[in-house]
């Protein structure tokens, strides 16, 4: 693979909140699936935020969206935790060796 093209590539957080941006309604069904089975590292509030806006109408009439907010909340929540325990053990570990 060139160099260019790695250029070109955008975290997975930018990707989804252009495509949710521009999505159809059909296109909202593939991309709240797409995101409720994707483990998302970081970008939560970008992607709820972009969510939230897109058509209020459009996601009330789906109501299987619902889930995606819920579970962009509980994979942020579960980032969270996951930086607060590496920093945490960094803390130690820089105290131990201290």
């Amino acid at each position: 693979m060139s160099e260019q093209m790695t250029k070109q590539r955008r975290p997975f957080h930018e990707s989804i909140v252009d495509a949710i941006r521009r999505a159809s309604y059909s296109d909202m069904r593939c991309l709240g699936k797409l995101i409720e089975e994707t483990n998302i590292p970081k970008g939560h509030d970008e992607i709820l935020s972009a969510w939230a806006r897109r058509d209020g109408e459009l996601i009330r009439e789906m109501s299987e969206l619902g889930d995606v907010e819920d579970g962009l909340h509980e994979q942020k929540r579960e980032a969270e935790k996951k930086e607060e325990e590496k920093k945490a053990k960094e803390q130690t570990a820089t105290a131990t060796t201290s």
